[in-house]
């Protein structure tokens, strides 16, 4: 009776975690049975990060592009582009940036090595970088007011959850 009683409880457990969404019990979010929605193509929680290839689908999909100077996707090598642990709300904002401007997006920079370290980084998936283009660097000048210089001298522009860095080869952009 004993061992039957087991044997229903781990067919309970493994059938609950089944029906779960994904990781919601572990992360601390409460979820009661038929209560959740069928996840929308691409919802995800707001923190989820990102594969190169899903980021990369996802640009793809939006009408954005990426370069990388050495031709690589190696989040361990600076000289590679990689949106490995990009966050997917970094993605949504961007993607947001090339559909309010209207102008052409190239991403230079992700989550690769060779940047800033901090909480709110490049590695940490908050932070990507874009090439200037008389398009995108008009409107972001524009549309957001200037904040003062960065300690390394770059241009700063502020918006509600954004900070645009104008450095000399690219836009180096914090999405909050």
């Amino acid at each position: 009776m004993m061992r039957t009683f087991a044997r229903t409880l781990l067919i309970l457990q493994v059938s609950l975690a089944v029906l779960l969404p994904q990781g919601a019990a572990a992360a601390g979010h409460p979820v009661r049975l038929g209560t959740e929605r069928p996840a929308r193509l691409g919802a995800e929680h707001p923190g989820a990060l990102l594969s190169h290839a899903q980021a990369s689908r996802r640009l793809a999909r939006a009408g954005l592009s990426w370069v990388s100077s050495g031709g690589c996707a190696d989040r361990d090598n600076r000289r590679c582009t990689s949106f490995e642990e990009l966050r997917a709300t970094t993605l949504r904002k961007v993607i947001r940036l090339k559909r309010r401007s209207g102008c052409p997006i190239v991403l230079t920079g992700g989550t690769e090595a060779g940047h800033e370290h901090g909480r709110y980084s490049h590695r940490t998936g908050y932070k990507v970088d874009v090439a200037h283009g008389p398009c995108i660097d008009r409107h972001i000048t524009r549309r957001y007011p200037f904040d003062g210089l960065r300690d390394d001298g770059a241009r700063l522009y502020r918006a509600a959850r954004a900070l645009f860095a104008r450095t000399p080869s690219h836009w180096d952009i914090l999405f909050r």
